[in-house]
């Protein structure tokens, strides 16, 4: 019986044998004719035999892959690996026919840099994102960069960066090349808010997206947010950074001032101090004002009880107020605020700090611009965003 089985065998081979001598490959095709890649990226090439009545499997179909410089590129089953920059070519070869892709490869992106790190936006409005990478790579592989929207529902990005609010919310915008990725937070507004219309602002909190997006540098008159080097935030009895929630108050992804008391027995604060110069100078011109149509604004938010002091001006003529029911340095409250751990926005017209004393002058030297204090209970947070001196319309 095992010798008629090895006869049949023999007979399914020579047929075999007998139709593919009447074939002869007339081309090979693949799916990709070029390719860029960076230092270590693959990518899949496939071979198609024509004609199509070749088996693949058979002594005539089967494919051989070749690279003109390994040292840039190998290949193995089709199977590409970017190995150095420069360029190889990739052969695919089966019977006497060939078909080549061309392989460029360069040096692996290590970062990427977006021309704007946080943007708020109006709804329908749009924002151009641009993407620089490092190091620069042939067009050929920037054209890999990928956009993506954390959620598309607020915004959506195309693929060249652009980028539409949809609806209020907030979303990251994400290039990508490979897993080296930078992100861009969008915040999604229905209508400017009414903090932010207003001009001569003296700014101490607040992000840079609200800033470039809606007060623009024009109306802008001091700067005292924290540059660690003139400007600094200071803080004092046991407090440490705390745990971001949610959004800032303009609805930005971007962190604000969050602390937390860890030690006990005196008043833990904070202060956004300021070395003498000319920006301090130009404080003078809110206490001269007389219009009666500049704020100090700023937000707040918390989910305790507990009383918050701040502290306005320089020297003699800086004014207290204390927030909450219970009084703070023998300073009677001020007012309280809504306690359900949302933003909550609160206005003092500098007409009312000048009744109090607040008075600036020039050649001051340097001073807490801003100071507040959240007591000396432990586990208590002291979270405030958007703070600045502005002139409403």
């Amino acid at each position: 019986m095992k010798k008629y089985g090895y006869i049949a065998l023999s007979l399914i081979v020579i047929i075999l044998s007998a139709c593919e001598k009447d074939l002869v490959v007339t081309g090979v095709s693949l799916d990709k004719i070029s390719l860029a890649l960076s230092q270590g990226a693959t990518a899949q090439l496939n071979a198609t035999v024509l004609p199509a009545a070749v088996p693949s499997t058979s002594i005539l179909g089967t494919v051989k892959w070749s690279s003109s410089n390994t040292e840039v590129a190998t290949v193995i089953g089709g199977k590409i690996t970017a190995v150095s920059v420069g360029t190889a070519q990739i052969v695919a070869t089966a019977g006497s026919v060939n078909a080549t892709c061309s392989v460029t490869v360069s040096a692996t992106i290590t970062s990427i840099t977006l021309n704007t790190s946080s943007s708020v936006l109006l709804v329908d409005s749009t924002l151009s994102l641009t993407a620089t990478l490092f190091p620069a790579p042939s067009s050929a592989v920037a054209s890999n960069l990928i956009w993506t929207s954390t959620n598309p529902s607020v915004a959506t990005v195309s693929n060249t960066g652009l980028v539409k609010a949809i609806a209020t919310g907030s979303t990251s915008i994400v290039a990508s090349i490979g897993t080296v990725t930078s992100v861009c937070s969008v915040s999604v507004l229905t209508s400017i808010p009414t903090s932010l219309k207003g001009t001569n602002y003296y700014l101490i909190s607040i992000d840079d997206a609200s800033v470039n997006n809606f007060i623009g540098s024009a109306k802008v008159v001091a700067d005292f947010r924290p540059d660690g080097v003139i400007k600094n935030l200071y803080v004092w009895n046991g407090l440490n950074p705390g745990t971001y929630n949610g959004t800032n108050f303009y609805g930005n992804a971007t962190n604000w001032l969050s602390l937390v008391v860890t030690g006990v027995g005196g008043w833990s604060g904070a202060g956004y101090n300021v070395l003498a110069g000319t920006d301090l100078n130009k404080l003078k011109a809110i206490t001269d004002d007389t219009s009666g149509k500049y704020y100090l604004h700023f937000a707040i938010k918390s989910s305790t009880t507990n009383s918050y002091e701040i502290q306005i001006g320089y020297g003699a003529s800086s004014v207290i107020l204390v927030y909450g029911t219970a009084a703070m340095d023998n300073v009677t409250p001020y007012v309280n605020f809504t306690r359900d751990g949302n933003w909550q926005e609160i206005e003092i017209p500098i007409s009312v700090l000048k009744s109090k004393g607040l008075n600036y002058t020039t050649g001051m030297a340097a001073t807490n611009v801003f100071a507040m204090l959240a007591g000396g209970t432990a586990g208590v947070k002291l979270e405030m965003d958007a703070i600045f001196i502005y002139k409403k319309p």
